[in-house]
């Protein structure tokens, strides 16, 4: 801040300039006073003393030339008809000369200077009026001791008001100090609240800055009170809009965004690199302010990934933005294609033996078929047909339990190493008759941890039985066993037919099933690895494959010994 903006400066001035003001009128006023009152003393006493001197003269009926008083009487001259009589002729000459010659004036008072230091003033008594020829008296008075007097009355009136006004600077400098000290107080505690530091100040008085001391003290903590709330109410809207898993942007009326939560950046930063995508969304803004209606929308960000975007308007400083909300529906969507396949396949997996169960039913109710081999047939396949759709709808009763009901699961401490020798005996017959090599390579030490001993052996049967439809005579397959502190890992490897590449990430996908051609006897519902996957998951474990097109598959199971969490 300049020095001439201070306020400090500007009241000092101020009262230094109506203090010197006044001091030098009144100097100069009491200046002129004690000059006139000293000349107008000495005019009254010359008068006087002509007046005395004219009273004697004409008491004692003198002849004012030839009067005594010339002689006794200091600085006087008497003129009368032509001549003078003086006591100092040197002196009395001057100034008679200058009132004969020199006198401009009719006035009977005269100021007349001599030389440089010296000055006279003179006081003219007309006594014509009692003499026949012109008569004067002339009474003069030295005025350098008066002038001197006056010089010396002003010397101590000018060092008197500069002593007021040095003793006024520093008072005025003090009560301005008093008075603006409190106030730059107040400045400074303004400017550092401006910058977030609350301080409070201390009242020194109770007058009218003492009383805004302590306004602005109250101030003070209503506003740290206040921002102290609205962050709280930020840092809390901030937490929730950041732990809301949808994306929440904000754009103003020119379709600006200026807030948006950490989900709706991540959204925005998908957004704006497609432009279709974006001209939607700004068409969308558009329309949601002009008609003030909320609208909702779904769009595929990419491939695999949709979202439904929800435009609500909203007023705010009397202009009219828009909330916009980004949730993701990818889950949804692919639960919904979930759900129409599912419905296709099971109605796909339904309508083979139905129209076979109908037809074959048909017939031997319509008595076109008679001959007995014929019918058992018929029978026979009618029975197939009604055991595969039993099975079916099992399987399908199977997958719902273990995904919705964990109490199916009864997982409690059991020998690994017993349900792998019954394994072992349940399929080392099936094996040897399709011609397989079948072997199990256990080296567990501690075999006994938490599972459910019946899921886990469908987990090894369906398994078992995939490897048997995919493998041919003379191929192998082998289940492995190892274990480390933790978990127990199993291998169920076989050298059969393999699979392709594109097939392996869709494998424990419900109703997916392998080219019917490449399997040895009939195809399986599509259902088991489904089941097979959800008890493992069941035992926080996890199932793996790994496979090479006509060269075997391996499935990698892990299970932990801690069992189901």
């Amino acid at each position: 801040m300049n020095l001439r903006d201070s306020l400090v400066v500007k009241l000092w001035f101020t009262i230094i300039v109506i203090v010197t003001a006044v001091l030098i009128i009144l100097s100069i006023s009491l200046t002129f006073y004690f000059k006139n009152y000293a000349l107008n003393n000495s005019e009254n006493n010359l008068l006087n003393d002509l007046e005395r001197i004219e009273q004697e003269i004409l008491m004692h009926h003198e002849d004012a030339i030839n009067t005594q008083k010339v002689h006794t009487e200091n600085n006087l001259i008497v003129y009368q008809n032509g001549r003078y009589v003086s006591a100092n002729s040197e002196t009395d000459k001057i100034i008679f000369d200058y009132i004969i010659n020199d006198r401009e004036s009719n006035s009977d008072t005269l100021f007349i200077k001599h030389g440089e230091n010296k000055e006279y003033m003179v006081k003219v008594l007309n006594m014509s009026q009692y003499y026949d020829t012109d008569t004067l008296l002339i009474k003069y008075s030295d005025m350098s001791p008066i002038y001197k007097s006056i010089r010396d009355i002003t010397m101590i009136i000018s060092i008197s008001a500069f002593i007021i006004f040095i003793v006024t600077t520093l008072f005025s400098f003090l009560l301005i100090r008093k008075i603006t000290d409190p106030l730059i107080a107040l400045r400074d505690a303004s400017l550092k609240m401006a910058s977030g530091q609350f301080s409070k100040l201390e009242v020194k008085s109770f007058d009218e800055i003492g009383e805004l001391t302590l306004a602005f003290n109250k101030m003070s903590e209503d506003i740290k009170d206040n921002i102290k709330n609205l962050e709280h109410e930020k840092n809390l809207r901030e937490s929730i809009f950041t732990s809301i898993s949808d994306g929440i942007l904000f754009f103003d009326e020119n379709n600006n965004t200026i807030f948006r939560n950490k989900e709706g950046d991540i959204w925005l930063k998908e957004i704006i690199h497609q432009q279709s995508l974006v001209d939607t969304i700004n068409f969308y803004l558009d329309r949601t302010k002009d008609n003030f209606e909320s609208f909702s929308i779904t769009e595929s960000v990419n491939e695999d990934t949709y979202v439904e975007i929800s435009f609500t308007p909203v007023v705010y400083s009397e202009n009219i933005g828009v909330t916009v909300t980004i949730r993701n529906i990818t889950s949804e969507k692919k639960l919904e294609d979930m759900r129409a396949e599912f419905i296709s396949s099971v109605s796909h997996e339904l309508k083979t033996p139905m129209v076979m169960i109908t037809g074959y039913s048909e017939a031997l109710l319509d008595g076109i078929v008679t001959d007995k081999e014929e019918v058992n047939s018929m029978l026979s396949i009618i029975k197939d047909e009604s055991d595969r759709m039993n099975h079916l709808i099992n399987e399908l009763i199977e997958v719902n339990k273990l995904e919705f009901n964990s109490d199916l699961f009864n997982i409690k401490d059991n020998d690994f190493n017993i349900l792998m020798d019954d394994i072992e005996k349940r399929f080392s017959y099936e094996a040897k008759d399709n011609n397989l090599n079948f072997e199990v390579i256990n080296t567990l030490e501690n075999s006994i941890f938490p599972f459910d001993y019946d899921k886990m052996y469908q987990v090894f049967t369906n398994l078992i039985d995939n490897a048997i439809r995919y493998t041919t005579a003379g191929d192998s397959i082998i289940i492995t066993l190892n274990e480390n502190k933790n978990n127990i890992t199993i291998k169920i490897s076989d050298t059969g037919i393999g699979m392709k590449a594109s097939t392996l990430n869709r494998i424990f996908e419900r109703f997916f099933k392998e080219d019917k051609a490449r399997t040895r006897g009939k195809q399986g519902t599509g259902l088991g690895l489904s089941i097979v996957k959800s008890i493992i998951n069941k035992h926080n474990g996890t199932i793996d494959v790994e496979s090479e097109y006509n060269k075997g598959t391996t499935f990698i199971i892990t299970l932990s010994k801690e069992g189901q969490q």
